[in-house]
């Protein structure tokens, strides 16, 4: 379809920047070797200017220089730049290297992806115990898989992300209740490319999100395992308005004959169509003829 290739160019692309203009560098844990040699500085600007400072840093790179000057910035703010966070199998780590993100008095600024599973676990909301030590998230691409987080908790993760990937995630209210996909895009304000499979939606979730400044920025949205409670022609009436977003929606087995034939019918009128103004999309289901879907998604690549 093309979303696959994008996505991979895109985070390719975002990790090679990052790494050449940060140079990757991870602040040692080793606060007992790194303290050894400190001792009091002077500085030429009053003290509390200094401490301002070293509590505000603007960028990581920012805080990464000054640590690197003197050792007084750590001392007075211990932060650990994480690049690229992991968790699988239970385990964080950044890169090859382990981390105990609870062990540390330090907090933590991510400042890339973050890449994170728990379908091995009953309780899923792996977040929840990091999340007090978390000093900053500027992560650029979000890949989660097989999580319940809550709302606070992927508010303070997903605002600076322009890569949402989300395969059977549910957030929470503070009342256990599921936030739908709406609510989720309303705090993503830098989304470029989203994709989620299996979301929470309402019969209200397309019109809402048309109301979203961000949603009409977006290049791509992908939705997969969707049930038939999504709005179908609100979605076929915004999508003509829209010419700089792709679509690509992947509906349940589920969903019912009637419900299939209008999705036939809206694909008929896409293949029908001679000269589009808007980005025509791809709809797939399970009662769609294979030559039709090639011939859409054919249409969608040529757009």
């Amino acid at each position: 379809m093309g979303w696959n290739q994008t996505i991979d160019g895109y985070c390719i692309t975002s990790r090679n920047r990052k790494r050449k203009s940060k140079n990757s560098m991870i602040v040692s844990c080793k606060r007992a070797k790194f303290m050894a040699k400190y001792q009091r500085q002077n500085f030429s600007i009053p003290d509390s200017v200094i401490f301002y400072i070293a509590k505000n840093p603007k960028t990581a790179e920012l805080y990464l220089k000054m640590v690197k000057t003197c050792k007084y910035f750590f001392v007075k703010n211990p932060i650990i730049i994480i690049p690229v966070l992991h968790a699988n199998c239970g385990k964080w780590r950044s890169g090859y290297l382990p981390l105990n993100l609870t062990k540390y008095d330090s907090r933590y600024w991510i400042t890339d992806s973050i890449y994170a599973s728990a379908f091995e676990f009953v309780d899923k909301n792996i977040f929840s115990p990091i999340i007090p030590k978390l000093y900053q998230c500027d992560a650029e691409s979000l890949f989660f898989s097989d999580q319940i987080i809550s709302y606070h908790d992927l508010s303070l993760l997903i605002s600076s992300a322009e890569l949402i990937s989300f395969t059977n995630v549910v957030v929470k209210y503070a009342d256990c209740s599921d936030v739908p996909l709406e609510d989720i895009l309303a705090i993503a304000a830098n989304a470029k490319y989203v994709s989620a499979t299996k979301p929470t939606i309402t019969s209200k979730t397309m019109k809402e999100l048309t109301k979203l400044p961000n949603f009409m920025k977006l290049v791509y949205f992908t939705l997969y395992n969707l049930s038939e409670v999504f709005d179908i022609d609100e979605f076929y009436g915004y999508m003509k308005k829209i010419s700089h977003t792709k679509f690509f929606l992947a509906f349940d087995e589920q969903i019912s004959e009637g419900y299939m034939n209008r999705l036939e019918t809206i694909v008929d009128e896409i293949l029908e169509t001679v000269q589009f103004n808007y980005k025509p999309p791809v709809i797939n289901f399970t009662a769609l003829h294979r030559e039709k879907f090639e011939q859409l998604r054919q249409i969608c690549n040529s757009y």
